[in-house]
């Protein structure tokens, strides 16, 4: 029986889906080669909610956290559309950088950055103090990055209509920063439900089979589009399920 995928290789996953969908010419390949754009969103989609029911078994787990199921739903969902709406705004980057606009692509270059918080972490190992440093991926911190990137772009008066000409309205990025700042209330006013924790267990492991039930099915064809591009072969290397360790008194033929 194969092992429970951890959330590294569900995250890598969904990182690799999302790579391929925020680059025109890796689709193109994806579907040259006998992919669906719906392929990849599915396991995107379904690495997203796992995410989010993680969080949301988290929060039900510590007391008086305010936070439910509902809040981390919402957040998935504010999520992917920041993903999408970002995948437009890198394209519109490039349009103005062809165009010789140095200084609204310099903008759109620093919206596009992610400057969500980092934490410091001092650890003891064997006597020492060892300082780690690791980038924040709570839910708070995302939120924030997302309400303030829409926020910028709302303000962004001179890239409207490029970014409309490809379907990123103004109502559309302003449905984007209210999103985020209602998340911001679910957050902080509501408690967690009873039993929150066990429904976003289930959830979650639902979310992990279907997203592995088409990565399994999609692998061929997302392999041939790694080996024409270094990034997409990395990720599928993050992505592998890690394969046990066979016992020396039982070898196996696998």
């Amino acid at each position: 029986m194969a092992s429970p995928l951890s959330t590294k290789v569900v995250a890598a996953r969904t990182r690799a889906a999302e790579c391929i969908l925020g680059r025109a010419d890796l689709l193109a390949l994806f579907v040259s080669y006998g992919g669906l754009s719906s392929d990849l969103e599915i396991i995107r989609d379904a690495g997203l909610e796992v995410e989010a029911q993680e969080l949301a078994k988290s929060t039900a787990a510590g007391k008086g956290v305010m936070a439910t199921a509902d809040a981390m739903l919402h957040f998935a969902e504010i999520q992917k559309e920041y993903v999408a709406v970002m995948s437009v705004v890198r394209l519109v980057r490039q349009d103005f950088a062809d165009a010789g606009d140095a200084a609204m692509a310099g903008t759109l270059e620093r919206i596009l950055k992610n400057e969500a918080m980092v934490t410091v972490k001092t650890v003891q190992q064997e006597g020492q103090a060892k300082r780690k440093v690791v980038r924040s991926s709570s839910t708070e911190a995302l939120r924030a990055e997302i309400a303030k990137d829409a926020k910028a772009l709302v303000a962004l008066k001179g890239a409207h209509k490029a970014l409309a000409k490809r379907k990123v309205s103004i109502d559309r990025l302003e449905k984007l920063q209210a999103g985020a700042e209602e998340l911001a209330g679910k957050l902080a006013d509501r408690a967690t439900k009873k039993g929150a924790s066990r429904t976003a267990t289930v959830a979650k492991s639902d979310a992990v089979e279907r997203q592995s039930a088409r990565w399994g099915a999609a692998y061929r064809v997302l392999s041939m589009v790694g080996h024409a591009d270094a990034r997409v072969a990395e990720l599928l290397k993050e992505a592998a399920r890690p394969r046990r360790a066979a016992k020396t008194s039982k070898p196996t033929g696998e």
